[in-house]
C-alpha cells in the first residue's frame, strides 16, 4: 500500500478545497502513453564498413558470463484537477537482479513516489508541503495539456535517474556483466564501462538509409549487422541482432539493437552469442517476448509485484 496515496486521501477528505476528482482505472502507460510510433531518423558513424550482415557463430549457454540484469518501470496517474490544474501521482522503480547458479535474486531495488503539480498554480500546495511534491511548472507551459506532458516527462526522468543510480552503484561495487533493458547512453560511466550491455527493443529511431535498413530487416536468427556508433549523448558501439525469426510476423520480430562501450567493438560477435543464449526460456506471456530476454522479464515481474495496486486508489471512488 502506498503511504503517499494514504496521506493524500486523508488530506483531500479533510480539506475544504474544490477538487475535480478522477477515477483512474489504469495508469497512463497502460493506456498507450509512451508508445509513440513516430519514426525518427538519426545519424551514425559506421565502424565496420561497408554496412553488411554477418553470422556471429554458434553459441552455448556455458559461455554466457552475464550475471546481473537491470530494468525499471514508471506508473503515472492523473488523480484530480484543482481549478483546471492537473495533479499527477507518479510511481517509479528499478531493480537489478543477479543470477547465481541459474537462480535469480534481487541485488538492489529502489522506488520513488511523488505528486507532480505546478506549485505556484495550486493554492493548497503549501498546506500539502508535508507530502513529497515535485514542481511541474514551466514558463512556456500554460494549458492543462502542457502541464500534463511536463508531469509525465518528470516521471520519466525520475525513473531514468533510479536506473542510472542503480547501474552506477553496480559498476563501482560489483564484478561480472550487467545487461540493461534500454540504452547505456543514459550515463557516461555506463557508456564507457566494458562490462555493461544495453538491449534496445524499440526501433522508432533508425540509422542510415533505405538500403541499410533492408539489410537490417533481412537478418536471420544468429546474424548481426556491422557495428556503428549512434549520434547520442555519449559515444557507444552498437549493432542490430536477430534473436528469433517469425514466419509472417513484422519485419522487426525478434530484432534488438545492442549497445556496448566503444572498447568492446572487436567482441561484437562474442557478445552477440552470449545474448542469443538468453533466448530460452521464452518471456511469455509478455507481448514483447520476441525481443525480451527472460532475466529482463523476471525484473519486470518483480517490479510489478511491488507497484501500487488499484486498491490504493480506493479513496477516490
Amino acid at each position: 500500500m502506498s503511504n503517499l496515496l494514504q496521506q493524500l486521501g486523508r488530506y483531500v477528505r479533510q480539506s475544504g478545497g474544490q477538487y475535480q476528482l478522477l477515477r483512474p482505472t489504469q495508469y497512463d502507460e497502460k493506456r498507450g502513453f509512451g508508445s509513440d510510433d513516430t519514426i525518427k531518423q538519426s545519424e551514425a558513424e559506421l565502424l565496420e564498413p561497408p554496412f553488411h550482415k554477418m553470422e556471429v557463430g554458434s553459441w552455448h549457454p556455458i559461455e554466457n558470463p552475464f550475471t546481473h540484469f537491470l530494468d525499471g518501470i514508471q506508473r503515472s496517474w492523473l488523480i484530480y484537477y484543482v481549478e483546471s490544474v492537473p495533479v499527477y501521482y507518479g510511481y517509479t522503480a528499478a531493480v537489478i537482479r543477479q543470477r547465481i547458479d541459474r537462480v535469480l535474486s534481487t541485488w538492489q531495488y529502489k522506488s520513488h513516489e511523488a505528486l507532480y503539480l505546478p506549485l505556484s498554480l495550486c493554492p493548497d500546495s503549501q498546506i500539502m508541503a508535508d507530502l513529497n511534491l515535485i514542481d511541474t511548472l514551466n514558463q512556456t507551459e500554460e494549458t492543462p495539456f502542457d502541464l500534463t506532458k511536463v508531469a509525465r516527462d518528470r516521471i520519466t526522468q525520475q525513473r531514468q535517474q533510479l536506473e542510472v543510480d542503480l547501474a552506477e552503484n553496480w559498476v563501482k561495487s560489483s564484478q561480472g556483466w550487467l545487461v540493461i533493458d534500454g540504452s547505456i547512453t543514459i550515463s557516461p560511466l555506463l557508456a564507457n564501462t566494458d562490462r555493461v550491455v544495453g538491449l534496445i527493443k524499440s526501433h522508432n529511431t533508425q540509422y542510415f538509409g533505405f538500403r541499410e535498413q533492408q539489410i537490417v530487416t533481412s537478418l536471420k536468427r544468429g546474424e548481426r549487422t556491422s557495428a556503428f556508433s549512434p549520434n547520442s549523448r555519449h559515444p557507444v558501439c552498437s549493432w542490430y541482432l536477430r534473436l528469433r525469426e517469425g514466419v509472417g510476423d513484422d519485419l522487426y520480430f525478434g530484432l534488438v539493437r545492442v549497445e556496448v562501450a566503444r572498447s568492446l567493438q572487436s567482441q561484437a560477435d562474442r557478445i552477440s552469442r552470449w545474448i542469443l543464449t538468453e533466448s530460452r526460456p521464452l518471456s511469455l506471456p509478455d507481448s514483447r517476448w520476441d525481443k525480451m530476454i527472460y532475466p529482463i522479464r523476471d525484473c519486470e515481474m518483480y517490479l510489478r509485484s511491488l507497484e501500487p495496486s488499484q486498491s490504493a486508489f480506493g479513496w477516490l471512488m
